[in-house]
This record gives structure tokens, C-alpha cells and sequence, in this order.
């Protein structure tokens, strides 16, 4: 029962270190989304700082790709400018030539290749030269804005490739942006599960001080403890009987040792003779080995050759201290062996340094009279620093001018070339339009050509007579003439648009069907007329189909239909499909009315069993 009992504390005692440590994960957990809250503030910061610096870049990203823009319209300029340059040249080299030819004697006129009389050669001359002096200025007008332009094109290059620089960190930054609020939207969550672990950090610390856990175990331990207070049991007598038990248990160990001893203490004595004589015989073999063995021998031998040779150990120790305190003057023996080799070098080349001195001893005095020389005449010259500098100022100020001058030149031939490109794009957009305009007429043409009222109605109005004739020489023969048929392909309409009552055709197509009684509707026929209906319209476009294609109709398959027919029906019916089974290698017809079938010799039959269908062929 005490065993028991033990066990069982022992099973609350671990129930009771799981809700502890179930209660130090809490508060681990606790803090740290209580750390995660805090941090909740600074990650918004971070995002609305990277919002802004994306922000920003994005505005740099607009600015750069107007930039570009600019540069392309620079290079565009920059090629029409190029084509300007080469007309003019071509035109100033046709006005060489144009003076070249004048100044031969009688010259004629270059252009209608009449003589020219001094005073029109001299018009002529005089108009030439004009022409050619504009052509020029307008030839260094454009070279003096292709530079211009150069030089934008420049400052637009180094502008893109600094911004560019400056957006290298945009996806960086996107990607971080990304992680920052994914890290924010988690962090939604942390109130409710704080609230979550408070409610479980109360539950478990109350469970604790109230011990209200294990309650079947805690239920035996109090009917063990119980139990055992029945049985009345003490604890000190307990002990003092086991510890009697210990002790007479010891005196039975010792009789047990005591008999082991003896037993082992009469063995010892039956082999001790046997021992004696084994130590007797060893102690021979151990004198024997110190007298006559090939060791004893050996040591002998080398004790008499040491004492031979004299040797003193102390003196040995001696000689070889001495042998390493004479070594370091070995090493300076060396050393000084090496000087005297390298002496005369080291000789000569003391003196090559000293001739070298002197030499530039002699150059630094000619150096210093020239420099006495130079600045005697410097201190004779005036001063030419202010000129110098009155004359950078009107450099600069004449090249600001010039860049102004330069500027506006280019900015009003910008607005004359883009105003010849609009005169250009509209005269061009004035052609696309007429173009335009006929291929509308054309589109519009062939629309109504291709349309439901075009060729297709046309075909269709070509074709209806020969179907229309086709289908009644066919229901002839299933009617005995009492069926028509009749396609109308346009019927007379009103047009709601005007006040009165217009008539307009309008297309259509509509199957007029008339019998003995008249015209009515299809569909006051009956199941046998209408099918006899069908199948000769059906008929007769199969037909067709196969004449304006060109192929053979080979095949006619008639699938059920049979059983709206009367007698009278079945009977044309079978009378027409032998009439035309002239026209078609094989005729195959699907019913299951035994009397339609007997009226075919060659049958195929199917019937069906337990074990699945049989085919059956009779002629």
C-alpha cells in the first residue's frame, strides 16, 4: 500500500510539473507576442517609410522615362538635322558648280542653257552667290544646333545613368515592403491570442493553487492514506524489526564467509609443498643466470673496457658544455669571412656614390643660377594677371551670349521644323483619309456583296427553281400529285419610318404547301403528309448538293418515319423508293413495321436475346 501510495504521488507530482511547464510555455508565448505587439508600431513605421522612399522612386521612375523620351526626341532631331546637313552640302556643291561654270568666258545660262549677256551674268552671278551665302548660314545654323543637341544629349545621358543608379534599390525595396507587411498582418492576431493565453494562464495558475488536477488519483491517494490509518501502522517499529532482521541476516553472512575461508585455508595447505619446490627450482634458474648466461657475460665484458678507456662521466658532461659555448664564435667566424668577400664591392660602390654626389652637387648650382636668372626676369615682366582675367570675363560673357543667341535660334528652328513636320503629317493624313475613305467604299461594297442579300441570296434565288422542281417531282410520286410545293423567297413589308402606308419587298424564304383544298400552313398537315413533305425536300437538296459538287449520290438511308403512315401511304412510299432506286446503289431503310418490311426482298433482321443480338441477312 505505501508502494502504491508512492506511486501515485509520484503521478501527481508529474501532472503537477506538466501544468508548470505547460504554465512557463504560456508565459514564454505571452511574452513574446507581448514583444511582438511592441513591435507592431515600429513595423507601420517601417512600411510608411519604404511606402515613401518607393513612392519617391517611383516619381524618379516617371522623370526617368521622360528623360528617355527626351533623349529619343533629341536623337530624332539630331537625324533630321543630319538630313538638312547633307541636302545643304549637296546644295552648296551644285552652287560651286553653278559658279564654276559662270566664270568660264561665255558662259551660258545654267539653268535654260542660253548666252548670257554681261549684265544678266552678272544678275545670274549675283542671285547664285546670295542663294549660296543663306544656303551656308542655314548650313552653320544646323551645326551649331546638332552641337547644341550633343550637348543635351549628353547632360541627358548623364542625368538617365544617375537616375538609373539611383533606382537600383526599387525591387529591393518592393520585396522588403512585402515582407514588412506580410510580418504587420500577422501580427493583426496577436490581441486575440493574447486573450486567448491570458484565459489559459489564469485557468492553469488556479488549477495549481487549488490543486484541483488528477482527480481519480488524488480520490485513491485520500482512500490509501485512509486505509493505511486503519491498519494503525508505525513506522519506528517497522524499522527496528527490519533492522533486526539486517543484523541477524549479517551474522548468517559471516558463517558463510567463515566456512568459504576454511575450505580455500585446507586447499592452500594441501599445495603448499608443491609451491616450495616451484620457489626452490626458480632461485636456481636465477643464479645460474647471473653466473654462466651470455647477458652476465656481455655486461662483464663491457664493464672491463670502460674501465680500460678511463671514462669519467662528469668530465664528458664538461666537454660538451664547453662544445656548445664555442659554437657562437664559429657563427662570427663565418660572418666575418663573408665581410671580407663582400668589402671591395661595397668599396666601389662607396665611390660610385660619391662621384654621383658630386655631379649633383654641380647640377644643383647650375639650377640654382637659372632659378636666380628666371625670377629677376620675372620681377622685370608686369603683371599680366588682371588683363587675364578682364579677358576670361568677356570670353564668358560673349559665350553666354552666344549660348542665348544659340538657344533661341534652336528653339525657333525646333518650332519652324515642327511646324514643316505637322504641314507634312497633315498632308499625309489628308491622303490616309482619302485612302481610307475608298477602302471604305470598297469594304462597304464587298460587305453587301458578302452579306445575306449578296451573293449568298443570289445563289440561294439561282438554286430555289431547280430544288423547288426536284422536291415536287419527288412528292409526285409520293402524293399521286395531290402535294405542291412552292419557296418564296421575298414577301411584300411596311415601312414603319414613313407616315403613309409604303409597301417594301423584304427577303425571306417561306414553304408554301398546297393540296386539293388549297394552300395552309405545315403544320395543319398530317404526320404521314408532313414526312412524305420532308422526305421529298430532303431528297431533292441531297441531290443537289451532290450535282453542284460534282460527286455521285451512292447512298440513301431512311431511318424510321414509316409509322405515321396509312396503307395507302406505306404503299407510295415503297412505290417511290423503288422508283428511284435506279438512282442510288443502295437504298437501306430502319423500321420495325412487319408489313413495310415484307415489301423489300433483301432484309438484315436483329433480334435480341439473353446472350446479346443476332444478325440475320434474307434475299
Amino acid at each position: 500500500m505505501l508502494q502504491h501510495r508512492a506511486s501515485l504521488q509520484m503521478q501527481l507530482d508529474r501532472v503537477q510539473t506538466r501544468i508548470g511547464a505547460r504554465l512557463e510555455e504560456v508565459l514564454a508565448s505571452e511574452n513574446q507576442l507581448i514583444t511582438q505587439q511592441q513591435r507592431q508600431p515600429q513595423l507601420q513605421q517601417a512600411v510608411m517609410d519604404i511606402a515613401i522612399q518607393i513612392e519617391q522612386l517611383e516619381k524618379k521612375r516617371v522623370y526617368l522615362e521622360r528623360v528617355r523620351e527626351k533623349g529619343q526626341e533629341r536623337r530624332h532631331f539630331m537625324e533630321r538635322l543630319q538630313a538638312h546637313q547633307r541636302d545643304y552640302e549637296r546644295q552648296l556643291g551644285e552652287l560651286e558648280q553653278k559658279i564654276q561654270l559662270l566664270s568660264i568666258p561665255d558662259a551660258i545660262c545654267p539653268l535654260c542653257d542660253r548666252s548670257l549677256d554681261k549684265h544678266h551674268w552678272q544678275r545670274v552671278v549675283e542671285k547664285t552667290q546670295v542663294e549660296q551665302k543663306e544656303i551656308q548660314e542655314q548650313f552653320w545654323v544646323v551645326r551649331e544646333q546638332m552641337a547644341v543637341s550633343e550637348r543635351e544629349i549628353q547632360v541627358l545621358r548623364q542625368e538617365y545613368r544617375e537616375i538609373s543608379q539611383q533606382l537600383a534599390p526599387y525591387d529591393a525595396l518592393r520585396e522588403k515592403r512585402g515582407q514588412l507587411v506580410a510580418q504587420l498582418a500577422a501580427t493583426d492576431d496577436v490581441q486575440n491570442r493574447l486573450q486567448q493565453i491570458a484565459a489559459e494562464k489564469q485557468q492553469l495558475e488556479r488549477v495549481l493553487q487549488s490543486g484541483n488536477y488528477a482527480p481519480e488519483q488524488q480520490e485513491e491517494l485520500r482512500q490509501l492514506d485512509w486505509q493505511l490509518q486503519q491498519l494503525k501502522y508505525n513506522e519506528q517499529d517497522h524499522a527496528l524489526a527490519r533492522s533486526e532482521i539486517e543484523r541477524w541476516r549479517w551474522a548468517e553472512i559471516r558463517q558463510g564467509q567463515i566456512k568459504d575461508a576454511q575450505k580455500r585455508q585446507a586447499q592452500i595447505a594441501a599445495r603448499t609443498p608443491e609451491i616450495k619446490a616451484q620457489i626452490d627450482d626458480l632461485k636456481t634458474k636465477i643464479e645460474h643466470q647471473q653466473t654462466n648466461s651470455e647477458c652476465s657475460k656481455e655486461i662483464a665484458s663491457l664493464d672491463r673496457r670502460i674501465a680500460e678507456i678511463g671514462y669519467d662521466t662528469e668530465e664528458h658532461n664538461a666537454l660538451r658544455i664547453g662544445l656548445r659555448q664555442t659554437q657562437s664564435w664559429q657563427v662570427r667566424y663565418q660572418q666575418l669571412s663573408s665581410a671580407q668577400q663582400q668589402y671591395p664591392q661595397l668599396q666601389e660602390r662607396s665611390q660610385d656614390l660619391t662621384q654621383a654626389l658630386q655631379s649633383r652637387a654641380v647640377e644643383r648650382q647650375v639650377i640654382a643660377a637659372q632659378i636666380e636668372t628666371l625670377t629677376l626676369k620675372l620681377a622685370e615682366t608686369p603683371d599680366p594677371t588682371a588683363e587675364i582675367q578682364s579677358l576670361e570675363q568677356q570670353l564668358q560673357q560673349r559665350r553666354r551670349q552666344l549660348d542665348d543667341q544659340l538657344s533661341q535660334l534652336g528653339s525657333l528652328q525646333q518650332q519652324f521644323n515642327q511646324l514643316e513636320t505637322l504641314q507634312v503629317q497633315y498632308e499625309q493624313q489628308q491622303q490616309q483619309l482619302q485612302s481610307a475613305k475608298r477602302q471604305n467604299r470598297i469594304y462597304q461594297e464587298l460587305a453587301q456583296a458578302f452579306g445575306k442579300n449578296g451573293i449568298q441570296a443570289l445563289m440561294i434565288e439561282n438554286v430555289l427553281p431547280q430544288l423547288e422542281a426536284e422536291t415536287n417531282h419527288l412528292l409526285a410520286r409520293l402524293s399521286a400529285n395531290q402535294l405542291h410545293v412552292q419557296f418564296i423567297t421575298q414577301k411584300a413589308g411596311r415601312n414603319g419610318r414613313s407616315t403613309k402606308k409604303a409597301v417594301k419587298m423584304i427577303d425571306t424564304l417561306d414553304i408554301l404547301i398546297a393540296d386539293a383544298r388549297g394552300t395552309r400552313p405545315y403544320e395543319t398537315y398530317s404526320g404521314g403528309e408532313a414526312f412524305r413533305i420532308n422526305f421529298a425536300i430532303r431528297l431533292a437538296l441531297a441531290r443537289l448538293l451532290a450535282q453542284r459538287s460534282g460527286a455521285a449520290l451512292q447512298l440513301l438511308i431512311i431511318d424510321e418515319g414509316f409509322g405515321t403512315q396509312d396503307q395507302e401511304g406505306c404503299d407510295r412510299l415503297i412505290a417511290a423508293i423503288n422508283a428511284i432506286a435506279a438512282d442510288f446503289a443502295c437504298i437501306l431503310t430502319v423500321t420495325h413495321m412487319p408489313y413495310f418490311k415484307e415489301a423489300f426482298q433483301a432484309r438484315i433482321e436483329v433480334s435480341k436475346t439473353q446472350n446479346g443480338s443476332h444478325l440475320s441477312l434474307s434475299s
